[in-house]
């Protein structure tokens, strides 16, 4: 599946995510992750930034991923053993690093600079959730908590508890059995709808909408199904039908205990109202599946994406970690869902929806917006 390509790459998985923080401690894992990619932390990020190494992190709600990629295969074989080298330096100028890391991180969970988007999918994600939407970020609050020696003594505990995989020219991601585990349906789903106030923007409003996870990796497939280009649902539906929108995003969630899909669209602030109702109507219609034209037009840009993945820096290492830890590889994933010619209709759950809106609105546009959203539930 893969071709023999230059460089080598190492992936560093932390065992312990923004959900392992703990009320008090929220945003600690954030934080910990920005001094390990700080280069005047020393360790992994200095000498990614020498050698000049393309990097990447990803913080999930169990762990935190470093990867790194250099020309030379050779280059990032240290990378563990570097991160591990990692600390925020003594007195003065590790408290200097520290005040710094937490301003920017505080700025982020203000959403001081936020965009719109990124807005946006916070609020449809509170939108979403029974229990209380902790930011991974955490409070200024908890920040402030955080000690340099805190953070040094979780270099020091958990690093050398991280799982590493690597690849190197040539890895070829060898098939295994078994897929990955499935989700349950949606256990702690609240539905409602959130609204910010932001100026001088377009309006961005969001519609996701809770479902009974399907067969394992049939969710991808719908979500190319709706488009996040041409040639989809989203596109036919807000530009061509009701002259909405040329912005839209369409995305889905598998967490443990819950699936669900959904969509965005920027518009006027006067057709944010419109929109939710398009949004909610597009998404339903996937209740009833599609056809063989639909399905392998969805194919064709899935399988495009996965591929485009797959070539990246990281492609390789990332297929790897998937098998490691029991989930579909890129191979097995595509093969699945290569047996659909047509898209089985997807089975939604009698829970209202959440929806999320953020721009320039009136009065008006709100009072709009919640007798939308009263409509879609």
């Amino acid at each position: 599946m893969t071709a023999r390509r230059p460089g080598g790459a190492r992936l560093v998985v932390l065992p312990a995510g923004h959900r392992d923080d703990g009320p008090s401690r929220a945003g600690f894992a954030a934080l910990l992750a920005a001094v390990l990619g700080d280069p005047r932390c020393g360790g992994a990020a200095r000498r990614a930034a020498v050698a000049g190494w393309i990097t990447r992190h990803r913080l999930t709600a169990r762990t935190s991923e470093f990867a790194y990629w250099a020309p030379d295969p050779a280059g990032p074989r240290t990378a563990f053993d570097d991160l591990r080298q990692a600390r925020l330096p003594a007195g003065a100028a590790g408290r200097s690093i520290l005040d710094d890391l937490r301003a920017r991180q505080g700025a982020a969970v203000d959403r001081h600079g936020a965009p719109p988007l990124a807005m946006l999918n916070h609020l449809v994600e509170r939108a979403a959730r029974s229990e209380p939407l902790t930011d991974p970020g955490g409070t200024r609050e908890t920040l402030a908590a955080i000690t340099v020696a805190d953070l040094n003594d979780a270099i020091e505990t958990l690093v050398p508890r991280a799982r590493v995989h690597h690849d190197h020219p040539g890895t070829e991601v060898e098939d295994e059995d078994g897929n990955g585990a499935d989700q349950a349906s949606a256990t702690h789903w609240r539905g409602a709808l959130e609204i910010a106030l932001q100026p001088e923007c377009d309006a961005r409003v969001a519609v996701r909408l809770p479902v009974r996870t399907p067969e394992p990796g049939l969710l991808p497939l719908l979500v190319e199904l709706l488009g996040n280009g041409p040639n989809g649902r989203l596109h036919r539906a807000l530009r061509h039908r009701h002259h909405l929108a040329y912005g839209f995003t369409a995305s889905c969630w598998q967490d443990a205990g819950s699936s669900s899909i959904g969509a965005t669209a920027t518009v006027a602030p006067q057709d944010a109202a419109t929109a939710l109702r398009v949004l909610a109507h597009t998404l339903r219609t996937l209740a009833d599946g599609a056809g063989p034209d639909e399905t392998r037009l969805a194919h064709s840009r899935h399988r495009a994406e996965h591929l485009n993945a797959l070539d990246g820096p990281f492609g390789t290492v990332d297929d790897l970690r998937r098998r490691a830890v029991g989930e579909p590889t890129v191979r097995q994933h595509l093969s699945a869902l290569a047996r659909f010619d047509e898209i089985p209709g997807l089975a939604f759950l009698p829970h209202p929806p959440a929806a999320a809106a953020v721009g320039p609105f009136t009065p008006e546009h709100r009072d709009q917006l919640a007798r939308a959203y009263q409509e879609i539930r």
